[in-house]
């Protein structure tokens, strides 16, 4: 039997059965085991970027976000788009250590 001869949906459950290759959009893709280590250095930054995404206040076209750095929480970044400016986009580096408020802002 060749390899032409073999149902393509056989050929992807026996390809897939280890879980490190997958069929997506007409390809054959390698992909990391759902059980592998590795998956534990990149959790930490999922967490941060769904912590920046949930923290995001939209309005319509609208929207605020903030977040601090992961080195020292007093010090970040501002995201705002009509917020508080009309047809203004506002980054804003922050810092807030020694009970000092420095801003610095950059207007798009």
């Amino acid at each position: 039997m060749n390899v032409p001869d073999i149902p393509k949906e056989l050929l992807h459950l026996i390809l897939e059965y280890d879980g490190r290759i997958k069929y997506r959009k007409g390809e054959y893709i390698n992909t990391i085991h759902k059980t592998d280590t590795r998956y534990d250095m990149i959790i930490p930054i999922i967490k941060k970027k769904l912590r920046i995404l949930n923290d995001i206040v939209l309005d319509g076209s609208k929207f605020y976000s903030t977040f601090a750095f992961d080195i020292c929480s007093q010090v970040g970044l501002c995201y705002d788009y009509h917020f508080s400016y009309t047809d203004t986009f506002e980054i804003c580096y922050y810092d807030m250590r020694n009970s000092n408020w420095i801003q610095i802002r950059t207007y798009l």
